[in-house]
């Protein structure tokens, strides 16, 4: 990993980290499957693949490079499993899939196996880590929504049905729609992917308000504003397709994620897609962090990420609910060992908008600390104006009743002592 694209992911301070993918797991083909053996050893054995954009993929990158870059940064992993799909439509039959299910365990055995009883985990040991990796989760396949017949009829069952047997402790994610098909066994773990307009962001704001609270959990693993025109969201540049994340798109997303910290008690995880880009080279826009060979350039929606992640509270707060087809949305959290209350707000349109709190709270600093992204609505980070959008600090007035401003297309970080 390039220094300083890792610096500039470690700025973040990440919860977690989803790899290898995505479709970079699936494969043009079964034979170009990420294979995780394939990925370990030395660089010079690594037979490489085609990668799924089109170039060649050399898993320089492969799992424990993966694996000691997280281990540095302090990101543990939710990692996927090859599940018996490609790209190309191929599908593995069930009578063949007793290998790829061995080679699923020889990879989780490989991060959390015990190197006196596993073959794959004694290779970790050799290669100098005889401690496990952290794992919050094994994803099983990616976007199985695509070949929902055979993921729902036996290569769900059959592969988590062996894998939760030998490793008991593991929670096993799904990546079709929710309960679309019905799952046997019922999944603990869904990985949900929306690609959408800044207006749809913003107008859902309360998606996951209605889901039921039956035991199951959501991983918003894959989600970003790519275009203002939803008859198309895939199209050119011309036909509202985002080059780079824009202030519009950045201002819908944080509204939606307000939603998703709402709904913490079901949504665990949330991750923007894609991650990298290199401007030289690339098949998607917008990307959260773009690079060339002399610079990396982070975007509206970096910023806005970061803002969340290093503002994270430990306990939800009810208050008033924004309006569901309203433009301005919030969240109210409170870090409880340094008696923190963080607000979190989203400006969805150019109209300032005037916000009144009043905090149950008997102690309440007289002033706070208020993080603001904010700018015109096209307004974008690229290598042409690298740093036109980028957060400011300033004080603000704070008390058991105080009202706030928040500025047309902004995001707002509220943080303020109250106990």
């Amino acid at each position: 990993m390039r220094i300083d694209l890792a610096e500039a992911l470690a700025e973040t301070k990440p919860g977690f980290f989803r790899f290898p993918g995505g479709n970079n797991l699936e494969g043009e083909s079964i034979a170009g499957r990420w294979n995780w053996r394939n990925t370990v050893g030395p660089l010079a054995d690594r037979p490489g693949r085609l990668g799924d954009w089109s170039y060649i993929n050399t898993d320089g990158l492969g799992l424990k490079e993966y694996l000691d870059f997280l281990e540095d940064v302090g990101m543990p992993s939710i990692m996927a499993i090859w599940a018996g799909y490609a790209l190309n439509g191929e599908t593995a039959p069930e009578s063949q899939m007793a290998q790829y299910i061995q080679e699923a365990a020889d990879q989780i055995n490989f991060v959390i196996g015990d190197p006196a009883t596993s073959e794959p985990a004694a290779l970790r040991a050799s290669l100098g880590h005889p401690d496990p990796y952290p794992l919050v989760a094994v994803e099983v396949g990616n976007e199985d929504f695509f070949a929902s017949g055979s993921y729902s009829s036996y290569r769900w069952r059959d592969i988590v049905g062996n894998l939760s047997a030998q490793f008991p402790h593991v929670q096993f994610m799904a990546t079709t729609n929710v309960n679309s098909p019905v799952l046997h066994p019922k999944p603990a773990l869904y990985d949900v992917h929306v690609y959408q307009t800044p207006t749809w962001f913003a107008q859902n704001s309360f998606y996951y308000d209605s889901f039921a609270r039956d035991g199951t959990k959501y991983f918003e693993g894959e989600f970003a504003a790519i275009s203002t025109n939803p008859g198309n969201l895939f199209g050119s540049p011309s036909q509202g397709r985002l080059v780079w994340p824009t202030i519009e798109g950045t201002v819908g997303e944080a509204a939606f994620m307000t939603g998703l910290e709402r709904n913490a008690d079901i949504v665990f995880a949330a991750s923007y897609a894609p991650l990298l880009q290199n401007v030289a080279n690339y098949q998607w826009t917008p990307d959260l962090i773009s690079f060339d060979v002399k610079a990396v350039y982070r975007s509206t929606s970096y910023y806005m990420q970061k803002m969340f992640s290093l503002n994270k509270g430990d306990e939800y707060l009810p208050s008033t609910l924004p309006t569901p087809s309203g433009t301005v949305f919030w969240s109210v959290t409170r870090h409880t060992a340094t008696n923190k209350l963080l607000i979190k707000i989203s400006n969805t349109n150019g109209t300032p908008a005037s916000l009144t709190f009043n905090l149950p709270y008997t102690t309440v600093h007289p002033s706070g600390s208020a993080t603001i992204l904010t700018g015109a609505q096209t307004a974008s980070n690229n290598p042409s104006a690298p740093d036109s959008i980028v957060p400011a600090t300033k004080r603000f007035d704070a008390g058991q009743t105080f009202t706030y401003n928040a500025t047309g297309w902004s995001v707002h970080v509220l943080s303020v002592v109250a106990y």
